[in-house]
């Protein structure tokens, strides 16, 4: 059968299913890839017919779905694995070019049939799922975008100082915890204050709830921004 590359981190999930592969006669292999770089190496130098890159809420989802973007890129067969079956978490994989998703909690088996049918070049979403996909996506980020616009302008410190207000830090806590002067602090709230449009600290923290930049990931990049509800499914 043709070739079908693992990217993935998570060594027994990986390992675990390139045996089944294997055993089902595909010529399986796997790669512990963290970097692009890693990536397009492994593509330029053993072209897959079929890839399979794990994506999980959280953290690391952007870098994951960059490799998403780079597989898909090449005309390669992409499809993401994941123990999540989040719509939103499988629309940011379309958008980045994935052609299919396959759950990793389901049963082995059910997931391996999933994997030998897109190995045979059978399609795992219909255009019109594709479609509705890229909607909600679109939508998402349209939404979130209108929301978190008066916060992009915060620098990365500002946003740390504001989630540690909305935790209920004092300014000189926030002094004596990150080891500058309360002085430097208060020159990041008032920086926080004049780009968002407030008069108070209170007013910020009402507004980031508000807003619903209080359940964003502030770790993701503000493109990929998504509800820490939905991280976390």
């Amino acid at each position: 059968m043709a070739p079908v590359l693992i990217v993935d981190d998570h060594s027994l999930l990986a390992g675990s299913l390139a045996m089944v592969l294997a055993a089902e006669g595909c010529a399986v292999r796997t790669l512990k890839a963290t970097t692009v770089e890693q990536l397009q190496l492994e593509l330029s130098e053993r072209p897959p017919t079929v890839v399979l890159v794990r994506i999980q809420p959280g953290p690391r989802l952007a870098g994951s779905l960059r490799l998403v973007e780079v597989a898909s890129s090449t005309g390669t067969t992409v499809a993401v694995l994941s123990d999540s079956t989040h719509e939103l978490l499988f629309a940011a994989a379309v958008e980045a070019g994935a052609s299919g998703m396959v759950g990793t909690s389901e049963l082995m088996v059910d997931t391996v049939d999933q994997i030998l049918a897109m190995v045979k070049g059978e399609q795992l979403l219909t255009e019109q799922r594709r479609g509705e996909l890229l909607d909600l996506f679109r939508t998402h980020r349209l939404d979130r975008d209108n929301r978190f616009m008066p916060f992009e302008a915060l620098s990365r410190r500002e946003n740390e100082v504001l989630c540690l207000l909305m935790e209920g830090h004092s300014v000189a806590k926030i002094a004596e915890s990150s080891f500058v002067s309360v002085g430097t602090v208060r020159t990041q709230v008032k920086a926080i204050l004049r780009k968002l449009g407030v008069n108070s600290q209170a007013a910020a923290v009402a507004l980031a709830y508000r807003s619903g930049w209080a359940a964003a990931d502030p770790s993701l990049p503000v493109d990929l921004r998504l509800p820490r509800s939905y991280n976390s499914m």
